[in-house]
């Protein structure tokens, strides 16, 4: 008996020892992301949380294991996305404004937590922080807007004095040499547009 004993107590610690090392195999994981990570259970109760994700919302971790959304995260936004992504079949993707002093904005994604038989035990959450890249969307958005404004200025001035050389005006040598000048002028600025596009492409 003792020796069954002995042998049943060195089997259990090293299945101990096991979760032991996985738990913290899984702990490393989650705090070398990047990616903030958030796992709720049915109730929207807080099971788990990575350092990034407490940086991304500023939250406690310590402090809201436990807690229901509502308590540990005051944005609407991302309490319904955890009540959607719960409710949802499949995984779900959104986007999430925070304003906390500065407006950010989170590419989140959504899917159901499963136990071995297959029942829903919880949804995780993981946040992307894509508030550069969505600046640079804009930027790059206003700056396809000036170019083509910059492009058609060129352009509109060429057609109009080419439209004008042919109703009649290069009959008259001192306006059509004008013209032409004004049009090879136009026709440079162009050629600028067009070359600083190409540095800015080869650049990036």
């Amino acid at each position: 008996l003792a020796r069954v004993m002995n042998t049943m107590a060195e089997q259990l610690q090293d299945r101990i020892s096991v979760i032991v090392q996985q738990h913290s195999q899984q702990d490393a994981v989650l705090s070398s992301m990047i990616e903030g990570v958030l796992a709720f259970d049915t109730e929207e109760r807080l099971i788990n949380i990575n350092q990034s994700a407490s940086e991304l919302l500023k939250i406690n971790a310590a402090a809201t294991i436990g807690k229901s959304i509502q308590e540990v995260v005051r944005n609407v936004g991302l309490q319904r996305f955890v009540e959607q992504a719960l409710t949802s079949e499949h995984p779900i993707e959104g986007y999430i404004s925070l304003i906390d002093g500065e407006e950010r904005f989170l590419q989140a994604h959504g899917s159901t937590l499963k136990d071995g038989s297959g029942m829903i035990i919880g949804v995780l959450v993981v946040l992307n922080d894509v508030t550069e890249l969505r600046n640079l969307e804009n930027v790059r958005r206003d700056f396809v807007a000036n170019v083509s404004h910059e492009l058609k200025t060129p352009i509109t001035s060429i057609k109009g004095f080419v439209e004008t050389l042919l109703d009649g005006a290069m009959n008259d040598r001192d306006d059509a040499e004008r013209f032409l000048g004004i049009v090879s002028k136009q026709a440079d600025r162009l050629n600028a547009i067009i070359e600083d596009l190409l540095s800015l492409s080869r650049i990036e």
